[in-house]
């Protein structure tokens, strides 16, 4: 492929400056190696500094750091990125890495920089989450963007294949508890002909919600679902076919339905789910109390439903025509529980965010990356969407090698170089 002039000054200048980046990335790798323990918002704040951004804590425990470079450029971008014990120091640090490197490099070759860039930091602190969410309320204005984007680590695709994920959104997730109480006390199982089993009552309430066939039989459940569009389908007729990765990882011998291939994509990434993910009684608890062997029926039962939806779906519409359904099925006392209610989010793949990334990636790596619309996960993607109202998308670089030396710089060279043709690119 050839290159513009201008793409081939701005690669000469990664390349002029590699040298003395890969030295600063060994030591910063050593340090990750040798102090496991340092935080990685501690290894980002003399980073950030010395490369001209206004740095600060935003919170008491020091897990939530904020930066800024603002030159007063028309538009904003907001990145943002959290530590997590799945992923390496080297893992998390290798995105700011890589754009610090770019922003110098394009400072040196074309001046100043056509965008305000803002990075948001989260640590592994269990008050990260909650201190987020009350700093979004108070100032909100502190991470006003154009657009988000988030670095998190590879987890719907194969983890061995060496491309970038570009994930468009998050699915919804409803959770609901079921409890139901069909007597005072547990009855001995020698009744069972005349009084009722709060477990099999329950069983059956749960399999009125949905078919054998993984059909969700509420009312208007599919009616809202927005239709997906054609590069999204386009995107998941190309993706690798990973089925027997998951059937090795998850330990089975076959996934749902005997889907495989690109039926496997289109039916994870594209059809709203309902299961199971908690079932209980009261008998086993109470047995065990008594220490009686004598078989009860229990006069309690409890479940969790938990539902992953598209865009377009309700999870607070779809939780009253969940309540009402169940009602509908039963004459005994049952209460439902809302746990957790959160909307699907989607960007377009026509917004200039997702075509400006999507681009520079071609433009680098010589092939597209694996095009996704969604992901499972939701902090910080919700919270951000949902209170910043911009453009959030998600990336997800491959893992760096960890036994060859000479990969990882070629992925250092080639992430540097996205990175500044995607500042180039907010000049246009």
């Amino acid at each position: 492929m050839a290159f513009s002039s201008m793409q081939q000054i701005l690669f000469q200048a990664i390349d002029d400056q590699f040298p003395s980046n890969m030295n600063a990335w060994q030591n910063i790798s050593h340090q990750c190696y040798t102090s496991p323990d340092t935080k990685i918002q501690e290894l980002f704040f003399p980073l950030l500094h010395r490369n001209g951004f206004s740095v600060q804590y935003l919170d008491l425990d020091q897990q939530i750091l904020y930066a800024e470079y603002m030159v007063q450029a028309p538009q904003t971008l907001l990145f943002c990125l959290q530590d997590t014990p799945q992923a390496s120091a080297q893992q998390v640090v290798f995105p700011l890495f890589s754009q610090m490197a770019a922003l110098r490099a394009y400072i040196h070759s074309s001046g100043q920089l056509p965008v305000n860039i803002k990075w948001l930091i989260m640590g592994q602190g269990p008050t990260t989450s909650t201190s987020l969410a009350q700093l979004l309320s108070e100032q909100t204005q502190l991470f006003q963007a154009d657009g988000c984007i988030l670095y998190t680590t590879k987890r719907e695709i194969s983890k061995v294949i060496d491309q970038t994920e570009l994930i468009l959104g998050i699915k919804g997730h409803l959770a609901v508890k079921l409890f139901l109480k069909v007597a005072e006390k547990m009855i001995p199982a020698s009744y069972g002909s005349i009084a009722p089993d709060a477990a099999w009552q329950l069983l059956w309430l749960l399999g009125s919600v949905k078919s054998a066939h993984e059909e969700v039989l509420l009312e208007n459940f599919y009616d809202s679902l927005l239709p997906a569009e054609d590069e999204i389908l386009e995107a998941l007729a190309r993706l690798p076919d990973t089925t027997k990765d998951l059937t090795t990882s998850w330990g089975l011998s076959q996934l749902l339905l005997g889907l495989e291939g690109s039926q496997q994509h289109y039916a994870h990434f594209l059809t709203p789910s309902c299961n199971i993910t908690m079932l209980e009684s009261n008998t086993i608890a109470e047995n065990d109390k008594q220490k009686s062997w004598e078989g009860s029926l229990p006069s309690q039962a409890s479940a969790q439903l938990d539902f992953y939806l598209l865009p377009g779906q309700d999870p607070y519409a779809i939780f009253t025509k969940l309540e009402q359904h169940l009602h509908s099925q039963t004459a005994y006392e049952l209460q439902c529980q809302l746990l957790t209610a959160q909307h699907p989010i989607y960007t377009s793949v026509h917004t200039h965010l997702v075509q400006r990334i999507q681009q520079t990636l071609i433009d680098v790596y010589q092939q597209p990356p694996l095009l996704l619309p969604s992901t499972s996960g939701t902090f910080p993607y919700a919270l951000l969407a949902n209170r910043l109202s911009i453009p959030t998308i998600s990336l997800a670089p491959p893992l760096l090698s960890t036994a060859d030396t000479e990969h990882v710089y070629q992925q250092l060279n080639q992430s540097m170089k996205q990175n500044i043709l995607f500042i180039a690119s907010m000049d246009d």
